[in-house]
This record gives C-alpha cells, sequence and structure tokens, in this order.
C-alpha cells in the first residue's frame, strides 16, 4: 500500500480532547487513509513531523480579511498558523451586496474598523460584483489559500438599503426601507451567505 503523503511521527491531537498520540498518518486524495505506525509504507511526499504537533486545521470565525484577500490570497498571517477556515464580514462590515455607486463607502467603512485605506481596499479587490453570490464567486476566482465563508454585513445591507440616511443617529428604516433590508438579507443566504452579523461596539463608527 502506498499514500500520496505520509506525515511521520508527529504529536497528532485530534481535537477531541484526548491526548497527543505520537503517531503517523497517512494521507491520500487529499484525505486521511490510515494512522498507526507507517514506516514500511511508500509515499510520493514524506513530512517529518518529529517534536510538531499535528492537528485538524483550525476554524477562525472572527477575521477581517475581506480586503486583504485581493493583494494577499495567501491570507498571512492565518494561514502560517495552522487556519484553513476563516469567517469574513464580522461586525456588520462587508462588501456585498452593494452598487456601483456605494463601493466608496464599503471601502471607507472597512478603513474606519480596521484602519486600511480606503484607496488601498478599492485598488486591492476587483469590485467586479453587486450581489453577495457574485462577491463569493469573486473571492474564489482570487483562489484565496483557505476556505473562505462570509456573514453579510448589517452596516452594509442598512447602507445600501437606506442610503445617507442609514448614518444619521437614532434613525429607524421606515417599513419601505425595512423591506428592502430583509430582502437583500434574505437575497444574500440564499446566494451563499451563511448569516448577519451586526456590532453594538461603540469604537466601530460609520466613515
Amino acid at each position: 500500500m502506498s499514500f500520496d503523503t505520509v506525515i511521520r511521527n508527529g504529536s497528532i491531537v485530534d481535537g477531541t480532547g484526548a491526548p497527543a498520540v505520537q503517531s503517523d498518518l497517512g494521507i491520500q486524495d487529499g484525505k486521511i487513509a490510515k494512522m498507526g505506525n507507517l514506516s514500511d509504507l511508500e509515499a510520493g511526499q514524506v513530512i517529518d513531523a518529529t517534536d510538531q504537533l499535528v492537528t485538524p486545521g483550525f476554524v477562525d470565525l472572527h477575521t477581517h480579511l475581506d480586503a486583504q484577500i485581493g493583494w494577499d490570497p495567501e491570507l498571512t498571517s492565518s494561514s502560517y498558523h495552522g487556519v484553513t477556515t476563516a469567517l469574513i464580514g464580522n461586525c456588520g462590515v462587508g462588501f456585498a451586496p452593494v452598487s456601483e455607486d456605494n463601493r466608496a463607502y464599503m471601502a471607507k467603512l472597512m478603513e474606519s474598523v480596521e484602519d486600511i485605506a480606503a484607496e488601498a481596499i478599492l485598488d486591492g479587490l476587483p469590485w467586479n460584483w453587486t450581489s453577495y453570490g457574485g462577491y463569493l464567486d469573486s473571492v474564489q476566482s482570487l483562489n484565496p489559500a483557505l476556505n473562505i465563508v462570509g456573514l453579510v454585513g448589517h452596516s452594509s445591507i442598512r447602507f445600501e438599503a437606506m442610503g445617507d440616511r442609514s448614518m444619521d443617529e437614532g434613525v429607524q428604516a421606515d417599513d419601505r426601507e425595512l423591506a428592502h433590508i430583509v430582502k437583500l438579507v434574505e437575497e444574500s443566504v440564499a446566494e451563499g451567505a451563511v448569516g448577519f452579523s451586526t456590532s453594538r461596539f461603540l469604537p466601530h463608527t460609520v466613515p
């Protein structure tokens, strides 16, 4: 029997809370095929994991990698530390759905939260979408190193539905605007958003 890859002599932590186990892992077709002493088996690639931890990929549930994908699809330094899946669109901030006229606002909104220059965001992303589904397609076309999962952001949706009124303190959406907000959220979830995000953190300010 042979494997595509064998990871030898690592301390395997399986994420269940069980103690680490010193063992080898055989990987075939991108999946773990066998665990145990594989010293007598062949492999196309052998990784010596002596004195290293071998773990499942980490899922980072709070990132703001939304813009960084555009100029750093390796998504460093998250990808350097075992993260294999990242959730974007946190804190009510994101880039979709967005009409062409509102792109600059979305970039400035991210700048206000993450201190990434709006100009860099506008230049670094292709901005070739209007819908949430189109946004996810665009993200995937950049070949990110991590699995990307997205939330649709409250601030983005509210501005798209209400325009400048959405930034006025104390202003509530009227019935027509609220219906538009609901429709945009429903469409975004249907197109691939895994949920809706918002924020009550006061330092998160609008541009």
